[in-house]
């Protein structure tokens, strides 16, 4: 569905320019997004916005000019923008999600993670939006793996304990809400240091030397266009049945998820890792002629 609005646009003609107003048509469904500016939030944004979802994206220090700049930590501000726009559903991408960094700024960390979330999902049930808050597997210890969402929690390292936190604090302060559990990372890249499943890519390509990886840990990497489809699809079900190495941190060993709960609502979509990593590493191939070492 769509609703028809005004907007004005600069018409260039020869020797002059004009202001007029046009009718444009504005998808209905009304979709927030925080983080839009990572790896993740890019990635959901994009899925919103190309579904026929009247999508806005918030973040902070890189968010302008595509995206509304919004401190997640002035209350102000996020009762503001989510009041304004009125969104039928909010995608909570944002935390601080590198787990040595919360552990040497446990309170900075705490804040976002835990109480902006908390803050976010009162707002949220304030309008009737249907929160889907971005959690990880990091809740799970990694020693009985796969886990479902029934399984308990143990979280290994503080990254872990703020993730889990925040998951009891939306849910306290939003009946409406879904939690989505992912593992680590990857896709389009705007730094190879934005995933870990990417970081290592350079020191490989420039160097005949060996790079140091961790062969203890097992992850399960996931393309952020997955998780993006996964949202969307969770919003839109929503929709229908209601009108509104280790070295620092602590890592679990093996943090499998089941998704098999997903699959049985008919939600979900799973790139081959192999056409995934492709994809997301390509731009950053210098020498494309070595594609036939890396990639075949």
């Amino acid at each position: 569905m769509v609703g028809r609005e005004k907007e004005l646009r600069i018409r260039f003609a020869p020797g002059r320019c004009e202001l007029v107003e046009e009718d444009v048509d504005i998808p209905s469904r009304r979709v927030l997004i925080t983080g839009a500016t990572g790896l993740l939030g890019r990635a959901v944004f994009k899925e919103f916005n190309e579904n026929n979802w009247n999508a806005v994206g918030c973040g902070y220090r890189r968010a302008q000019p595509r995206f509304e700049q919004i401190n997640l930590l002035d209350s102000i501000a996020v009762h503001d923008i989510i009041h304004d726009f009125q969104p039928h559903v909010i995608v909570h991408c944002a935390a601080e999600r590198r787990p040595d960094i919360v552990e040497s700024q446990p309170d900075a960390a705490s804040q976002l993670n835990v109480a902006a979330s908390a803050n976010l999902a009162k707002e949220a049930a304030g309008v009737g939006a249907f929160l889907i808050y971005i959690s990880t597997d990091y809740v799970f210890d990694g020693t009985s793996p796969p886990y479902k969402e029934t399984d308990v929690p143990n979280p290994l390292n503080l990254y872990g304990k703020t993730k889990l936190e925040g998951e009891k604090a939306v849910l306290e302060n939003n009946e409406e809400t879904a939690v989505l559990r992912i593992p680590v990372l990857y896709g389009e890249v705007e730094r190879l240091e934005e995933s870990a499943v990417t970081v290592m890519f350079d020191k490989v390509q420039f160097s005949n030397k060996s790079a140091n990886m961790d062969h203890w840990q097992q992850r399960f990497p996931t393309n952020v266009k997955d998780v993006a489809a996964v949202c969307r699809q969770l919003a839109e079900k929503r929709m229908l049945i209601t009108d509104s190495p280790v070295v620092g941190a602590l890592r679990p060993k093996n943090a499998q998820l089941d998704c098999s709960k997903l699959e049985m609502l008919g939600i979900g979509q799973r790139t081959p890792f192999r056409a995934g990593i492709r994809e997301s590493l390509w731009p950053f191939l210098v020498d494309k002629r070595w594609r036939q070492t890396v990639f075949h």
